[in-house]
C-alpha cells in the first residue's frame, strides 16, 4: 500500500529520530539545530543508486547498515568523532508501498548508528521515476585535528587495517548468482557467507581512526575504491611514490583459501577490488609501537604492506608493486571509477 511523504517521515522519525544533548532541535522542523560545543566540524556525503551501487533485491536492513557505514568510514579516515547525519531517500512508486521496507531499513541503520553514537537529525524524501536512490551526509567533530591524504612523508610505512578483498570476491559471486557477467570461482558455502557479510555489512574503523590520529598519524584514507586506486590518491595528493609488496596484503582465512596463491586473484580482489572500508594510513616507523598497542586495544589487526618513497620525475607509475621481490606490471583496472 502506498504511503505519503509525511507518513514516511513520521516512521523514520519514530524509529531513528532520537537525539543527544548536542541535538537542540532534530527531525520534524525545517532544519536541525546542533551544538558542536566549539569543536570544528568534519562532514562527508555519499549517494547510492540501485543497480549501480547495490542490487535492487538487497535486504533493506543490509542497505540501511551499509548506507550509513560507507559514510562513517570517511569520518574514520579523518580521525573524527561522528555525531549527526542526514538521510535523503528517492523512492520509486510501488504497489506494496514501503512499510516493511522502511521498518527493515531503519533496523539495519539503527544497529550501526547506536554503536557509532550518531543521530539522524533530518533529510528529505521524494518520489522518483528512476531507481531507488539514497544520499547520506554525516557530520562529526575533530577533537584534536584530522588525518588527511596529502600528509604522507618519505619513509612512512604504509599500513592497512583488517583484511582486504572479501567484499570484491563476494560481489563476483553475487553477479554470477544473478546470471550477470562476473568472475566465477569455487568456494564453500561457509566461506561465501563470510565474504558476503563483509560486502553487506562493513565495519567503519572509527575507534582505530580516532586513536591513530591522537597518536600522531597524519595521513589516512578509507579503502573503498580499491587499495591500489586509493593509495594512488594519497600519493598524488602528497606528491610522492610508494612500494607495495603484494604478498603482504592481509587476507581473511576465507579469502586466502579461495585465492590459494593465485596471482590473478590477488590482483583482482585485495589489490584492486574495493568495497573494503578498511583504513590505509601512512606513519613513520617510530609510531609503530603505539599503533600496535592501539590495534591490540581495538582487537583489530593491522599490517604493514609497503613504504612511501620520494618523488621521482623519471618514474612512469606512482606505485611499484612487487611479488616475492619481483616487480609486477600494474593491472589495467586499478580500482572502481565512475565514468560519465
Amino acid at each position: 500500500m502506498a504511503v505519503g511523504e509525511f507518513a514516511l517521515i513520521e516512521q523514520l522519525q519514530s524509529r531513528l529520530g532520537g537525539g543527544g544533548k548536542d541535538v537542540l532541535l532534530g527531525m520534524g522542523d525545517d532544519a536541525a539545530w546542533l551544538d558542536p560545543a566549539g569543536q570544528s566540524l568534519v562532514t562527508s556525503m555519499d549517494t547510492l543508486v540501485a543497480g549501480r551501487h547495490f542490487f535492487a533485491d538487497v535486504d533493506p536492513a543490509d542497505l540501511g547498515w551499509k548506507a550509513l557505514a560507507v559514510n562513517l568510514s570517511d569520518l574514520a579516515a579523518m580521525g573524527a568523532q561522528p555525531r549527526w547525519c542526514l538521510l535523503s531517500l528517492a523512492l520509486p512508486v510501488r504497489a506494496e508501498g514501503y512499510s516493511y521496507w522502511l521498518q527493515a531499513f531503519a533496523e539495519g541503520w539503527r544497529m550501526l548508528a547506536e554503536s557509532a553514537g550518531v543521530a539522524l537529525v533530518g533529510g528529505d524524501t521524494v518520489a522518483t521515476d528512476g531507481p531507488l536512490t539514497l544520499s547520506v551526509t554525516v557530520l562529526g567533530v575533530a577533537e584534536q585535528g584530522i588525518m588527511r591524504r596529502d600528509a604522507a612523508r618519505p619513509g612512512d610505512l604504509i599500513w592497512v587495517t583488517g583484511t582486504l578483498g572479501d567484499a570484491a570476491a563476494a560481489l563476483d559471486l553475487a553477479f554470477v548468482a544473478r546470471g550477470l557477467p562476473g568472475y566465477d570461482f569455487v568456494c564453500s558455502a561457509a566461506q561465501a557467507l563470510v565474504l558476503e557479510a563483509r560486502r553487506l555489512r562493513p565495519l567503519p574503523r572509527l575507534d582505530f581512526g580516532r586513536a591513530a590520529q591522537a597518536a600522531g598519524v597524519a595521513c589516512a584514507m578509507d579503502c573503498s575504491d580499491g587499495f591500489l586506486a586509493d593509495l594512488s590518491h594519497i600519493l598524488k595528493a602528497s606528491g610522492l611514490r610508494a612500494r607495495v609488496d603484494l604478498e603482504h596484503l592481509p587476507l581473511s582465512q576465507s579469502l586466502g583459501a579461495c585465492i590459494d596463491h593465485d596471482l590473478a586473484r590477488l590482483q583482482r580482489w585485495p589489490l584492486t577490488g574495493g568495497d573494503d572500508y578498511e583504513l590505509i594510513f601512512c606513519a613513520p616507523p617510530s609510531l609503530t609501537p603505539s599503533l600496535m598497542n592501539i590495534a591490540h586495544r581495538c582487537a583489530l589487526p593491522m599490517t604493514a604492506v609497503g613504504q612511501i618513497l620520494p618523488a621521482d620525475l623519471q618514474a612512469t607509475e606512482p606505485v611499484d608493486v612487487y611479488w616475492q621481490e619481483q616487480p609486477l606490471a600494474l593491472p589495467d583496472i586499478r580500482g572502481h571509477q565512475h565514468v560519465f
